[in-house]
């Protein structure tokens, strides 16, 4: 079936059209749909802010069906952060929907010219004017636009942050689910559209339900006998936060200190025991992984997430858990990605630590500060704030920053160290999308008992052996759990979907393929998305990671004398995907993968 595509130009109107055959034989949809719009459809001179830059929203074929985890949404773009491909990965069901109401792809091109929302009822499509919707934060606009609609729409949306054009802006499904990392964010709020609102019609049928039905079966049995599943179930992705510690990457001060204070160092234990949490997990899904916490004080605040404990407590040292929840509830809110402003407010702070910031007001562990500066990047400004920039387009206004600022081609990275995982750092370092490891989610270093399923042998962390291997599966896996539309916290976070049930259900959905197939896929979406960064990221796209984190070692702590091996890494890396010593796709790779050079 060829993929069902809708363009809504916002100062044209709307276009319905079917993408060829080809395109889901070759890619499945998803996010393989958006590599290959972006690469065969965006003009090569289109800047990221301008109108004509696409930004392509899309759910794999699972989606809308009866397959639990399936209702999440990739939107993509040429970020503004990097001047490559930019992606967001958003869980719920506002992608479910999205299907359900007809559209694989929605595309979004143009800028309107007073802010709107988009509003797709089944087979209607009409824009409506938002402009009493701004300075709304993105739970009180998915209220607002559910009261003029109807409790049955699905809303994906821009907080403050986004109206004000914050570079690490990003949009918020249901009110509850962020979509991270950031960048698309940024080009939704150019184009003056503050959400889209979405009913779609009766849940879609697979074309072998049985064998649906079997394959998610078999995933929930797992899931409900995992201990890394129910290590989840309990405390989200801060599961990790333990292991992470006893490899020693979790370090403080924007990375200066290798040894975790004692508050830093309990975390776990801490935010296990503060409150009562509520699950907010997918409907049906065996792994709920987001939660709501009530706190003593009787407020209901989400429950913060791996990369924004270890961001705001060890980068930035924002100890106080209700003060962590607070900030978990502002970037919810205000539409930003946690893992970049806590980049941003631990570089400000070191800046001004070591006297290159003169005015600044941001000092280590100071909570009332960093929630001023939180909330003032809701409000735009005359003249653009600072942190508002990022970290990326901040690093070379003080001199000497770029060294220690925690980004790679612009794009913030998480605050699990990479001196201490070797894997983590050589994911960093070779993202398109930028330094964030999340592209491949490429957690395994940070679980004690991988599954078999994973090629070559267990290695430490921090040898070399095995570890750009293991990453390209990540990356393959990745790339198809987007494409098909299952979740990519249920398949790769937890670990919980063999090779062989993710097959299942790429064939229950009528795609008639092989495990060979499958692998092809996957790396034909990572080499599309390679080129990309080759030819368009700003600094053309180096896969390096800043000075610190590459020359640097602790000098203390676990991780303490130990620099990752960046160099073999990278030669073993370039050679398993077929790229020449440089890290470029070759002619002869991109014809056998049938891409257009």
């Amino acid at each position: 079936m060829a993929l069902r595509t809708l363009t809504v130009d916002l100062e044209r109107g709307l276009a319905r059209q079917q993408l060829p055959a080809t395109v889901e034989r070759d890619y499945l949809g998803g996010r393989g749909a958006i590599a290959w719009l972006l690469w065969n459809y965006l003009p090569d001179d289109t800047p990221p802010l301008a109108p004509e830059n696409l930004l392509i929203f899309a759910a794999g074929p699972l989606a809308g069906t009866s397959a639990y985890a399936s209702g999440g949404f990739v939107v993509g773009t040429r970020s503004p952060i990097t001047g490559a491909i930019g992606y967001s990965w958003g869980q719920g069901h506002w992608g479910g929907a999205l299907r359900r109401a007809g559209y694989d792809i929605l595309i979004i091109r143009g800028q309107a010219p007073n802010w709107c929302y988009l509003v797709i009822d089944q087979g209607q499509v009409r824009l409506r004017p938002a402009s009493h919707l701004l300075g709304k934060d993105t739970r009180e606009t998915d209220a607002a636009i559910r009261a003029e609609l109807g409790n049955d729409f699905h809303v994906v949306c821009l907080g403050p942050a986004g109206e004000a054009e914050v570079a690490y802006a990003s949009m918020v499904a249901e009110g509850r689910y962020m979509a991270e990392p950031s960048g698309p964010g940024m080009v939704m709020g150019t184009k003056h559209l503050k959400a889209i609102a979405v009913r779609g019609g009766p849940p879609l049928t697979s074309q072998d339900e049985k064998r649906l039905a079997v394959a998610m079966e078999l995933i929930r049995r797992r899931a409900v006998a995992s201990p890394l599943a129910d290590g989840i179930r309990d405390v989200g992705s801060n599961h990790f936060l333990n292991t992470a510690l006893d490899w020693g990457a979790i370090t403080e001060e924007n990375g200066r200190s290798g040894q975790p204070s004692p508050a830093v160092a309990q975390m776990r234990h801490t935010l296990q025991g503060y409150g009562q949490r509520q699950s907010r997990g997918c409907a049906g899904c065996p792994l709920p992984c987001y939660f709501d916490t009530q706190t003593p004080a009787g407020a209901s605040l989400p429950f913060p997430e791996l990369e924004l404990v270890a961001g705001f407590a060890a980068r930035c040292g924002i100890t106080n858990v209700e003060t962590l929840h607070t900030i978990a509830d502002r970037c919810i809110r205000l539409g930003i990605d946690p893992a970049a402003v806590s980049a941003t407010i631990a570089f400000l702070m070191e800046c001004q630590a070591e006297g290159l910031n003169l005015s600044g007001t941001l000092t280590w562990g100071d909570e009332q500060a960093v929630l001023t500066a939180i909330d003032r990047l809701a409000v735009r400004q005359k003249q653009r704030d600072m942190l508002s920039l990022g970290v990326g387009e901040i690093a070379d206004v003080f001199w000497g920053g770029i060294e220690f600022a925690a980004q790679v081609k612009g794009l913030a990275m998480p605050a699990i160290d990479p001196r201490a995982m070797n894997q983590i750092a050589l994911a960093m370092a070779t993202a398109p999308i930028g330094g964030d490891y999340r592209y491949s989610m490429s957690y395994e270093e940070l679980i004690v008992d991988p599954p078999n399923w994973l090629p070559e042998e267990v290695s430490h962390p921090q040898a070399v052996k095995g570890k750009a291997l293991r990453l390209i599966w990540h990356e393959r896996f990745a790339a198809i759990l987007d494409s098909v539309g299952i979740c990519r916290r249920l398949g790769l976070m937890a670990y919980q979907i063999s090779p062989g049930e993710l097959l299942a259900l790429i064939t229950a959905t009528g795609n008639a393929i092989t495990g060979a197939d499958m692998v092809r896929i996957g790396e034909r979406i990572v080499t599309v998305e390679r080129l990309f960064a080759c030819r368009y990221a700003d600094n053309g796209g180096q896969d390096e990671l800043p000075t610190r984190w590459r020359e640097t070692a602790l000098s203390e702590g676990l991780a303490a004398g130990i620099l990752p091996r960046l160099s073999l890494l990278l030669a073993e890396y370039y050679r398993r995907h077929g790229w020449n010593p440089e890290g470029i796709p070759t002619l002869d790779r991109l014809a056998e993968l049938g891409i257009k050079a």
